[in-house]
């Protein structure tokens, strides 16, 4: 309020807003535990992801061998590798839910799309 005599407000007369106790407020609110969490949850979200980008990136390819198309299950290449059945290489790799989340893998039936490009370590090349 403003005093009688015109002057400056009164002292006691708090502001509608008082911004110091809202920055405080935000600033408990951001450095708490909650937040945290939160921050290190991302910080995981993304390592994870650059190590399944990492996976694919250096995966051998097993388009081109019989019996690796997208139709193969998860279990039956765990099998076949984990038993070396016909000679297949150890899997050297925990298992992911599918082989096609790092190995690239051809459609069924050995079908390839006319036209289509591969890219081979920087440069195309038209599939047969």
């Amino acid at each position: 309020m403003i005093s009688e005599d015109g002057g400056e407000p009164e002292p006691d007369v708090r502001p509608a807003f008082d911004k110091e106790a809202a920055r405080a407020r935000y600033r408990r609110m951001m450095r708490g535990r909650p937040m945290k969490a939160l921050g290190v949850f991302t910080i995981l979200v993304i390592l994870i992801s650059w190590a399944f980008g990492i996976a694919a990136a250096v995966a051998p390819d097993v388009e081109r061998l019989a019996g690796h198309d997208i139709t193969v299950g998860r279990d039956a290449c765990i099998n076949c590798h984990a038993r070396q059945i016909d000679a297949a290489p150890a899997m050297n790799h925990p298992a992911a839910p599918t082989c096609g989340f790092c190995h690239l893998q051809g459609l069924p039936g050995g079908e390839q799309t006319s036209g289509a490009f591969i890219e081979r370590k920087g440069s195309l090349r038209a599939l047969p």
